[in-house]
């Protein structure tokens, strides 16, 4: 399959950014968004990064208001039942808070900046959709893409740099951000629109970004060395589930295409992949080495305490077959199981606090070590109680619904990235706390871009890629 030379394809790119092109107001929300994307994960940079949401905020809200006004059925849904949420959160902060006032500086600073991430997303997507770029969904996806992988790269060089100083390999390694965990969450916002332009290119040679399957493919393994490199875990199984997703998915497209041999062909490929990957996962990670013997113990909460205090390797409990548990895993589903306990004594939710688990701790047993359960939607829950989470699960879902709608109808790309990425986005907060600080803020702002642009897919239709043979 012959691809334009890469210096092509870059000039391609740069063709789409000409002045003449785009207003002074989408210049403006692009480079803010570049900038918010790569500083959304660095520590210590909370004042600059609302500062910078504010101004993009101001600038966009204009457009988001006109595209609302348009009245596209799934993004206004979305919009209002997003808006209804935070209403309940003030009933809650109100009515149930025995703190009023801190819940709602907390909702201020948690819950605001999200909606503010939102409406700049959509605001920028109507302005670069309806401007005279030939190809204005690159440009969305570029000021994702561009930013996180930079971060990304400078995050990896930084870890080999500690390993250097080190002399050894550092378990755990944090680079320039704030957790380790923080590459897995940026690969997951990544990975749905790297395999869906991959897959889509072998189906109907469409491609969402302009350059090459080469730079794709090469982009696509380094995220997956990045998160072997961090020893992110939750990451490799939530990249390895979108490439799982997004296959079947594309499988009605993909069998127009190819004969059944060499769909069974490509199928293999890509199970040997997955395996592969799942192999340098478990070598390299000791963790995995006594996971199915822990599940068992760590769910049986009310045996011991151990789990409670964030015990040392050394003092933890011991499997049937004599050796230790795997004390990540250990804690993990012991704060799930209490988490789920908390959850449904608190079914209206109790207060709007990132610290509620361990609030609930302290009052239950009168000593407490962990923050959060893990778990993004027990925690969230503990804060919102169920109708808090049916609202946010209806966010979600109409996000997802119009991706899917429209990858269904008009065979957009874009918008089965959108579905898979939400559809991960929901799936990694079974394993993480996400559903919080910048995590989500920047999962707001990628999703309003995705859905802002679908929600002009009449304007835009776009022309598939035909290779030069």
């Amino acid at each position: 399959m012959y691809m334009k030379p890469l210096h092509q394809s870059w000039s391609a790119i740069s063709r789409l950014f000409q002045d003449k092109h785009l207003s002074f107001a989408s210049w403006m929300l692009l480079l803010l968004c570049g900038i918010l994307q790569f500083i959304f994960s660095l520590p210590h940079v909370i004042a600059l990064r609302k500062l910078f949401l504010l101004i993009a905020f101001l600038i966009a809200f204009k457009y988001f208001w006109e595209t609302v006004k348009t009245k596209p059925k799934l993004l206004l849904s979305a919009v209002i039942a997003f808006v209804l949420l935070q209403i309940w959160m003030l009933v809650i902060i109100g009515f149930i808070s025995n703190q009023p006032w801190a819940s709602f500086i907390e909702w201020k600073g948690q819950w605001l900046p999200t909606f503010v991430s939102f409406v700049i997303g959509i605001g920028l997507a109507r302005t670069l959709m309806l401007s005279r770029l030939k190809a204005p969904h690159v440009a969305i996806l570029l000021s994702i893409l561009v930013p996180i992988t930079v971060f990304l790269c400078l995050n990896a060089i930084a870890i080999v740099h500690d390993w250097i100083l080190a002399g050894k390999f550092l378990g755990s390694p944090i680079g320039i951000a704030e957790h380790h965990g923080v590459s897995g969450y940026l690969v997951t916002l990544l990975g749905p629109m790297l395999i869906v332009d991959m897959l889509s290119r072998f189906v109907k040679g469409n491609r969402l970004l302009p350059v090459s399957v080469w730079v794709i493919l090469a982009l696509f393994i380094f995220l997956i060395c990045s998160l072997i490199l961090t020893t992110d875990r939750n990451g490799l199984i939530i990249m390895l589930l979108t490439l799982i997703m997004c296959t079947p998915m594309m499988a009605s497209e993909i069998r127009k295409v190819y004969s059944l041999k060499k769909i069974i062909t490509f199928s293999m490929a890509t199970l040997i992949i997955i395996l592969a990957v799942a192999l340098a996962s478990y070598k390299t990670d000791p963790r995995w080495q006594n996971f199915f013997e822990t599940i068992p113990i760590a769910w049986d909460i009310d045996h011991d305490l151990l789990w409670l205090d964030r015990v040392d390797a050394n003092e933890a409990p011991l499997t049937p077959s004599g050796k230790q548990v795997d004390i990540s895993t250990y804690t993990r589903i012991a704060y799930a199981h209490e988490g789920w306990r908390m959850l449904m004594a608190h079914p209206w939710g109790t207060e709007i606090a990132r610290d509620t688990f361990h609030k609930l701790e302290l009052a239950k047993y009168g000593r407490a070590k962990m923050a959060h359960s893990h778990v993004a939607w027990i925690d969230f829950g503990l804060e919102v109680g169920f109708p808090g989470l049916l609202l946010w699960g209806l966010v979600l879902f109409l996000l997802t619904r119009l991706g899917w709608q429209n990858w269904r109808t008009y065979k957009e790309p874009l918008g089965l990235a959108l579905a898979v990425l939400v559809i991960v986005f929901a799936v990694r907060g079974l394993l993480d706390s996400i559903f919080r600080d910048h995590e989500l803020e920047q999962f707001m702002l990628v999703a309003a871009l995705l859905s802002g642009a679908l929600s002009f897919t009449k304007t835009y239709i776009p022309q598939p890629h035909v290779e030069t043979p």
